[in-house]
Formats: structure tokens, C-alpha cells, sequence
């Protein structure tokens, strides 16, 4: 997806129709002239993505998003374009999908109400047909689907999908839940998404990433800025206003070191990883942290991974894990503290973590076994001072739901995490969701290269170090995610996506919190 020059407020398909009401209310009560602004929109994208271009083919529902398409189809009729409409049936009267479709009647445009040689249309891994398009523009369902597409809908899904041309989705591709970011049957896969009048959140996140392409966004001439603490919190749905976030928007934030800094003015850090047989999470974990700006790490980690961990970090500290005595000193000496990747689901665990409950001095990063540990023993429930990390299958877990149940509906499963656990929540994944109780962000980075074991320890390792250099914890989460996942994208850019390790990370983290890139 393109990262920048998209706004950063986000608004729910609800709070989309409530600002199309005020703004009907003082236009003549309709959005007619939105409506052509939207198809205008498209148009110039496709003129400028597909220059000379050839012919086009405008696939058209019967709701407003087919409107956005006639108006297209007009536009490319007025400047002999060719090009050839589709439409699953006739706009319902007296709606502003039926002037636009109209308009495009009268001006002599033709519509055709069945896929080019349909009867062939039989083996799914063909399409014949005498003419082929260029360009096919996806004005089908937008932002209103609850379910999968069905009947003809999803017929014409599948058959836009083995076309081979570029694909332009008007406002979000047929088949994404356009607040979850759900796809929950077929949906056209995009190479640009033309979003109308305000971001939705299912662009961001979710599977939808891998069906919107790139975004492109066109505010159609209305300024919606007024409307974050209006709608938002009043968001049925989530309660809380949304925003979507980029390193671009939070380098400025992120830790720098003044002149007369000495390692501990760069923040202590204790991380609590690492039984026998996963020394590789602790240490990774570790080692970002020092990347990231830490001045001093501790590991509390099993004997056993003190060779490797030196071999890999020497400018790591250790101590015994099984000494309880030392890890209760630790924590006194740190300024923050990191628990869980490679300690196991066990009564050790957990008593490890006991001796954090009462500790309201300092910040906490709970990942991995320590989010296990609670969801089984149901210990350390709200903690306001603690940030957890939880990917899909162990939010599954916190919520005691199944992961399809939190991957339905991501910023709401984050949500929920935050009302049971408290502090700051970072869902993890394609389009990462934080929670801090005051908003909901979306991290609009995606890097498949983090797919990889380790990646979430790296991640840890990020968050707690910018903790111990002075980032509050939703800013800590935020910045760490966004770096960490532009690092990864970029590493995957240079050196492949497969076979990426979380240590490949280090040097282009580094440059990224030095603003080198």
C-alpha cells in the first residue's frame, strides 16, 4: 500500500453516511454533486495511472458506488474513450445513482446487463472474450457489506478477478468490510483504491491490505477535520475516535540523545525472557532494545543462552533466571521492564510475574508466554502502567474467543482487550491496532518480510527501549510499531522478503530512529 499523503483521521462507514447527511442538509438535500466529484476522481486516477489510455470496462451496482461509475463512464463518453459499462441491474428510482445512471443514457451511453460471453464463462481459470480492457474500474458494493457477496455479485467478483488489467476500486474494493477491514467471501483485488470523502479503518487492516492496492484519497472539496470529537466518540461500533498513523507522522517523536547523556540517561532496561531452548526470543529481544537507543539491557534469561547471548550481543548483561533474589534486585535497578518471549506457560512464569503486580513505578511490555500466563491464570488482569502485545491467537486467548472472532473485527477486539486488561493494547498483524482507552490507531505500515519468528521479540525489544528513553506507552507502541515495520518493509525491498530474520532489522531501524531515511 502507499504510505503517505493520506490524511490521518479515519471515519466508520455510519459516521461516512452522517457526514453525507449534514452536507446534504445544506446543499439542497442531496450529494449529487459528490457524486460527480467521486467519478471525476476516479477518472483523472485512471487517466494518470493508464496513460495513453486504451479501452475501459466500469463494472456498476445498483447502489451509489454504480453512480460513482457512471459518472466515469460519462466522462470517458465525453472524451470518446472507449470504454463499456456493466451493470448488475438498474439503479432504484429517485436516487442519485439513478440521475447518474440516466445521464449516462441520455448522453448515448450503452449498458449491458450480462459479463462478454457469459455462456463461456464456465471454468473460473478462463475468461474468453473479443475484447479485452485495459482498465477496469470496480463500482460495485462499496462501503456497505456486512456479509460476502452473493449471486451475480460474486459472479462478477470472480470474473473481474481473471481479467488481466489494471484495477481500480471506487472508495474500497467490492467484498471488504470497509470498517473491519473483513473479507469475508470473494472481493476484487486492486491495484488502487480511489477512497471518497474520509478514510475508512477496513482499508488498513485485516486481509483487506492485500486487496486495496495502493490508496489514493480525494476529499471531493469538504473539509471533515471538525468532525474527529464529534463522531467519533460516539462511534457505536468502537467508542473512540480512530486515526491512522505512519513513520512519516511520528519520526518527529521519537527518543534523541542530548550532548551530556551518559548510558543511563538513555534508560535502564530489564527484560525477563528465555527458559532453556528459547535463548533466541531473549536475545533478540535484547538486542533490539540496545539498537533502539537503550542505554544499559539486562536479561534475566536461563545459564544456559549466556554463551549465545554473548557470542550475538556482548554489550548485553545477564542474570540467573531461577535466582529470584537477583531478579527482584533487577527490577529495583530498572527503569522499565520487558516479560515473556521463551518462558514457557507455567507456575514459574507466573510467579515471575508476581513479583511485578504491585510495581506502580515503572512501565511494563508483557508479550508472548506472559500474555499466555494471563489469559490462564487470570493474573495481573488491569494494569494500568503496562502495554501487551498480543498477536491474533493470543488475543484469542485474553478474550476467550476464537481468532477468526478477533480477526473479524480487529480495532474492536483491541478495544475489548483494553477495557478487560487496561494500559495500552497493540494488536499485532497486517495494519497493527493500538488501544490506549482515549483512541484507536491503525499503524499504516506492511511489511509480509516480519513474518518470520522473532519478529514480536524485536518488536518488544523496541517498545521497551523507547519506554526507558522517555516515550509515554501509547507513543512507545505507536513509534515502535511504525518503525519496526518500515524497517521491515524496507528490508524486504533490498534484500527479499523470504528469509528475512528479525536481526536483519538492525541496521535499517538504526538509520530509521537517526531520521536517516
Amino acid at each position: 500500500m502507499e504510505q503517505n499523503n493520506l490524511p490521518t483521521l479515519v471515519f466508520t462507514a455510519d459516521e461516512v453516511k452522517q457526514i453525507e447527511r449534514d452536507y446534504a442538509r445544506v446543499h439542497n438535500g442531496h450529494c449529487f454533486d459528490l457524486m460527480q466529484k467521486a467519478g471525476a476522481a476516479v477518472f483523472e486516477t485512471i487517466l494518470k495511472e493508464c496513460n495513453p489510455l486504451r479501452e475501459v470496462w466500469i463494472f456498476c451496482g445498483k447502489g451509489n458506488n454504480g453512480g460513482d461509475g457512471y459518472i466515469v463512464a460519462k466522462l470517458l463518453l465525453e472524451h470518446a474513450i472507449p470504454h463499456r459499462v456493466f451493470a448488475t441491474g438498474v439503479p432504484h428510482e429517485g436516487s442519485e445513482a439513478s440521475v447518474a445512471y440516466e445521464m449516462y443514457a441520455k448522453f448515448g451511453g450503452s449498458i449491458e446487463y450480462e459479463l462478454p460471453n457469459s455462456g463461456q464463462f464456465t471454468n473460473e481459470n478462463s475468461v474468453i472474450s473479443f475484447s479485452k480492457p485495459y482498465v477496469i474500474v470496480d463500482a460495485l458494493l462499496g462501503t456497505g457489506i456486512e456479509r460476502a457477496p452473493e449471486g451475480i455479485i460474486a459472479k462478477w467478483i470472480k470474473y473481474i478477478n481473471l481479467l488481466k488489467a489494471y484495477k481500480v476500486s471506487v472508495d474500497i474494493p467490492s467484498g471488504v468490510d470497509a470498517d473491519t477491514g473483513c473479507v469475508p467471501g470473494v472481493c476484487v483485488k486492486a491495484d488502487k483504491t480511489v477512497c471518497m470523502l474520509a478514510l475508512k479503518p477496513g482499508l488498513f487492516t485485516g486481509a483487506a491490505v492485500d486487496f486495496v492496492g495502493d490508496i489514493e484519497f480525494a476529499s471531493l472539496g469538504v473539509d471533515i477535520s471538525n468532525y474527529e470529537n464529534i463522531l467519533n466518540f460516539n462511534n457505536p461500533r468502537y467508542l473512540l475516535p480512530i486515526v491512522k498513523l505512519s513513520y512519516e507522522d511520528i519520526k518527529e517523536e521519537l527518543p534523541s540523545r542530548y550532548k551530556s547523556f551518559n548510558k543511563s540517561d538513555s534508560g535502564k532496561v530489564l527484560i525477563i525472557a528465555g527458559r532453556k531452548g528459547m535463548g533466541g526470543a531473549a536475545i533478540i529481544c535484547g538486542t533490539s532494545a540496545l539498537r533502539s537507543g537503550s542505554g544499559l539491557v539486562k536479561l534475566a534469561t536461563d545459564n544456559f543462552n549466556v554463551s549465545a547471548m554473548l557470542s550475538v550481543c556482548p554489550e548485553l548483561m545477564s542474570l540467573d533466571l531461577e535466582d529470584l533474589d537477583a531478579v527482584s534486585k533487577a527490577v529495583a535497578w530498572s527503569d522499565v521492564i520487558a516479560i515473556g518471549p521463551g518462558l514457557g506457560v507455567n507456575e514459574k512464569t507466573a510467579s515471575l510475574m508476581a513479583l511485578l503486580d504491585d510495581d506502580n513505578d515503572r512501565a511494563f511490555v508483557y508479550d508472548a508466554d506472559a500474555l499466555n500466563v494471563l489469559a490462564k491464570y487470570e493474573q495481573n488482569y488491569y494494569k494500568e502502567n503496562r502495554i501487551i502485545t498480543p498477536h491474533p491467537g493470543e488475543a484469542a486467548r485474553l478474550l476467550g474467543i476464537s481468532i477468526e472472532e478477533v480477526n473479524q473485527d480487529r480495532l474492536l477486539s483491541c478495544y475489548k482487550l483494553w477495557q478487560k486488561y487496561g494500559g495500552v493494547v497493540l494488536l499485532k498483524g497486517a495494519g497493527t491496532v493500538i488501544c490506549d482507552g482515549q483512541r484507536l490507531t491503525i499503524i499504516n505500515e506492511v511489511a509480509p518480510a516480519l513474518a518470520t519468528g522473532g519478529s514480536g521479540d524485536f518488536l518488544t525489544g523496541m517498545i521497551v527501549s523507547f519506554l526507558a528513553q522517555g516515550l509515554d506507552l501509547d507513543m512507545a507502541a505507536i513509534a515502535a510499531a511504525c518503525v519496526h515495520a518500515r524497517a521491515g518493509k524496507i528490508c524486504g525491498s533490498k534484500e527479499g522478503v523470504l528469509g528475512c530474520l528479525p536481526l536483519d532489522l538492525c541496521n535499517y531501524v538504526r538509520d530509521l530512529i537517526n531520521a536517516k531515511c
